[in-house]
């Protein structure tokens, strides 16, 4: 993974594996995430070692993608991730892969640094569009999602 990190980055891209860029006044921050589940239901880190391996893998993401967003200085934030951070935009997945798709855990650093857009993409069965509990639009485009839109693309204005 730092090799093929190392290659993309000397061609120009920045990956946004915790990090954070500016472009043109807007500030990207992403991560991958990972899953764990979602409120009350949120996985936590006790019972089978697995488990508890687990779990603090998506808590060092989430952790990670928060420094991301202290980074940036501007008004517009977009976040960019694999993972979904909130349920809604996974719903037409089966509920019991919800845990395997995202964390919650990714949506409170969102809030809090008062994000403009969210992409992820990973719920290839789930809808396009969520909001987080502040009102923060979520976009799935996952390919599978975007091609039953009918458009292999999806345009957000800022």
């Amino acid at each position: 993974m730092v090799e093929v990190c190392g290659g993309i980055s000397r061609t120009g891209v920045t990956m946004l594996n915790g990090e954070a860029v500016e472009i043109a006044g807007v500030g990207f921050a992403g991560i991958c995430g990972f899953g764990g589940g979602f409120g009350r239901r949120k996985l936590n880190a006790w019972g089978e070692s697995l488990i508890e391996q687990f779990v603090p893998e998506s808590i060092i993401h989430a952790i990670r993608f928060e420094q991301a967003l202290v980074k940036l200085q501007t008004d517009r934030k977009i976040v960019v991730l694999h993972y979904s951070p909130i349920r809604a935009t996974l719903h037409g997945e089966d509920p019991e892969i919800y845990a395997f798709l995202g964390s919650s855990r990714l949506e409170e650093p969102i809030n809090r640094f008062r994000a403009t857009a969210v992409f992820h993409g990973h719920a290839h069965n789930g809808i396009t569009d969520g909001k987080t509990s502040s009102g923060i639009p979520v976009y799935n485009v996952s390919a599978p999602v975007l091609h039953k839109t009918g458009k292999p693309y999806r345009i957000v204005e800022l």
